[in-house]
Parts: C-alpha cells; structure tokens; sequence
C-alpha cells in the first residue's frame, strides 16, 4: 500500500508535458538474457518524479529508481531546454542529451545550462545518492565508493552493485527525456566523462534509442588499468570473471549499433592507451576517435571538446561529419594515413612514443609536423628514427575540430 502511495505522489507532481506511456523502447535481442542484468523493458518506461524545482531556468527534480536492498531508490537530476533557459514557450521539439559525471562529480547544473544553451533538452542525473546543494537523500541506494564492493561480489545480490544501479539510472534519465513532448525522440545523444564515460561505454552498447554517444576518457578492460588494476587483486579469480563480464564495457561495446566518438588524451592517469585502443576495435559500427596530446583530466576538461556537439549534429541533424583517419601504414621511411574530410585539415601532426616502462601518465612523447595532401587525401611524415610502440595523427580541420587516427601500438613489443 505504502509503495502504490509513494508511486501516486511522484506522478501527482510530474509534469503536464510528459506523455503517459513511453514512445520507444529498447530493443535487447542482441543480447542472451543470461547476460543481461537489466529488465530493459521496465527501464524503457519513463520513471515515477517530481519537481524540486519547477520554475528556474535549469530545473530540478528527483525520480524514482531500481531498488538496493529490497527498496526503491531516488535519484536527483537537473533539467533544461533552450525554451526553459530563455524564458519563452515555443513549441518547438529538441535534440535531447543525458549527462553522466565521473567520479568526484554530481549533477552538473552548469553543463545542463551549456547543452540547453546549444539547443538542447539535457538531463544530468548524480550517481552518488546525492540530491540539491549535495545532501544526501532518503534513499539513495549504493554510491560511488561502492564500485566494486570486494567483499560480496561472489555471494552477493549482483542487483545491489553500483554500475548496476548507475546504468538503470542513466537509462532511466532518457527514458524520462524521450517521454517530454519538447524533446525529438529519434535525435537523443549521450556523453560522460570518466568514470561517467565509462558508463557511457555501457549504456550506448545497451539503450539503442540514444542516435549517438561521446564517451570521454571512459573505457573497458578495468583488469589491465594502471588506475584501477590494482583493485581486482583484492577479488577472488571468480569475482574478477564476474566483474569484467557484468560490469566491464569491454563485454558490451560489440554491441554497440550506434555512431560513438572517443575522446581521451595520451598521459591520462586513469586510462591507458592499450586498453582505450582496444575498447576502439571492438566497437563494429560507425566510430571517430579524438586522442588529444596531454588532454587534462577533469569535468570541465572533459565537457569542452567541441567535437563532441560537432559529432552529434553530424547524426542526429545531417551536419558535416567529423573527418576520418584510418589506421596508420608504417614503413622504412614513410608513415602515412588515409583520411576523409568534408571541411579540409588545417593541421597534422604524428605523435610516438617508444617508453614501455613509465606509467601511461608519465610516458614521454615526441611530435613530428606532419604533411597533409588534400589531392590524394593523405597525411604523412618521415619515419623517425628508432621504433616506436605507440603512435597516432592527430588532425584539425579549419573549424578547429580535431580528430586522430586509431592508436598504433606494437603489441609485441609492449612490455
């Protein structure tokens, strides 16, 4: 009786402009229900919410969620559209993108201003059971310094693990997009920054409703990190199988059927450059790579690269796509790639790297000017001089978009 009154309540205060039933759902044949822990069905449905705050510029609301321990959770979430940010009541449908935090992070009201002001239904939901000016909720169900909970994962309800409630929760914050009369269903994007691009990873393999996905540092093959590596001593040879196949976007993204953009930086702490460069080849469908020399790791770092609304105009409103540079072709004294570009490349240049011993923050890079003939579509450079491990082109094109080539690596040689 309590739980239909609390569901009663959360819809007494939705509001008027979302629809009564979902208008997609997500299609999970391609997965084997075994490897699914998630009832993609009922996550399809627009969640139970209220308003925190209904008459702001940048809204704020709190939505029910999947249980923890046998009870339901609440998750705080901002919200915004260009029609809210300004003021004014046009009728006009958006493109609509959800915005997932790292760790350290919350509901970023600032990045849901951003995307709104770029024409934008955007959504950011906190991952941390935290809900306005970071008081904790009622039920906030586990955070994010439960990522791993060692000492259960072999026993344990997998059902309680954080990734398993951070990805409903995100799913969740579309599924409430989708169903707002002011958002285009067919034009939803995702992007996430670290630990939330991680979960990016996750959700564009899984939720095909999203048009497109940016995750940003994020990636899969969490037992070979130099961040987090470490931690998977502490799990049993069991739990570690069991965590990498539930939790790790390495067991989901070659089931990805929607464009994604990687952005990462070369020295970045938590990200290596062997695990991000084969999370990249699994991936079977359309893909771009943004791999930027010393890129900083952090929020605002991570929501800055304007390839990523460059990349998602280009598929949800037909704008010009990102250029494209395919793998590198390495020889005595040529190194050169292939590349596709709408708007001519202003720029290239090769980056190498022959350091297998220092951690992939303090690995030493050099940079050589490279050549880009626009005739034959081509970047190139002399080769230098010793052998390199690791190695990429990165690109600008004259509207400062910048893209790389897939990362180099001799795997044979990687210590």
């Amino acid at each position: 009786m309590i739980r239909i009154v609390l569901i009663l309540v959360f819809f007494c205060f939705a509001s008027n402009s979302v629809n009564s039933q979902n208008r997609t759902s997500i299609d999970g044949s391609r997965f084997k229900q075994t490897d699914l822990l998630w009832d993609l069905k009922a996550l399809s449905e627009a969640p139970p919410f209220r308003w925190v705050d209904s008459t702001s510029t940048v809204r704020s609301l709190v939505y029910e969620s999947v249980p923890f321990e046998g009870k339901p959770t609440q998750v705080f979430a901002y919200y915004s559209n260009p029609d809210l940010l300004q003021g004014r009541r046009t009728g006009k449908n958006f493109p609509g993108v959800v915005l997932i935090h790292g760790g350290g992070g919350t509901a970023f009201k600032e990045w849901v201003e951003k995307w709104a002001a770029d024409g934008y239904a955007a959504i950011a939901m906190d991952l941390n059971g935290k809900g306005e000016n970071g008081k904790s909720l009622d039920n906030p169900g586990p955070v994010m310094d439960q990522k791993f909970r060692f000492t259960n994962i072999d026993t344990g309800n997998m059902k309680d693990m954080w990734t398993y409630h951070a990805v409903a929760r995100v799913i969740q914050a579309h599924s409430f997009l989708l169903n707002r009369t002011e958002v285009n269903s067919a034009k939803t994007c995702l992007t996430g920054i670290s630990w939330g691009g991680y979960l990016t990873c996750l959700v564009a393999s899984i939720d095909d409703r999203f048009q497109a996905a940016a995750p940003v540092y994020g990636c899969g093959f969490y037992d070979e990190s130099d961040a987090f590596g470490k931690e998977f001593l502490k799990m049993t040879p069991a739990g570690r199988d069991k965590w990498m196949k539930y939790f790790d976007p390495s067991s989901y993204l070659p089931f990805a059927v929607r464009p994604l953009l990687f952005v990462n930086g070369n020295v970045d702490f938590f990200y290596n450059v062997v695990p991000y460069s084969k999370c990249y080849e699994l991936v079977n469908c359309e893909k771009r790579i943004s791999f930027r020399p010393n890129m900083k790791h952090g929020h605002v770092a991570g929501w800055q690269p304007v390839e990523i609304r460059y990349f998602f105009e280009s598929i949800i409103n037909e704008g010009v796509p990102l250029p494209e540079i395919e793998p590198i072709n390495k020889n005595d004294s040529t190194i050169e790639a292939k590349f596709a570009a709408t708007v001519g490349l202003r720029s290239a240049s090769f980056y190498f790297s022959s350091d297998t011993i220092s951690t992939n923050e303090k690995r030493v890079w050099s940079e050589v000017k490279a050549k880009v003939d626009p005739i034959n579509k081509k970047i190139s450079c002399k080769s230098p001089v010793g052998n390199f491990k690791y190695a990429f082109f990165y690109a600008t094109d004259h509207r400062e978009v910048s893209v790389s080539s897939p990362i180099f690596i001799q795997y044979s040689q990687v210590h």
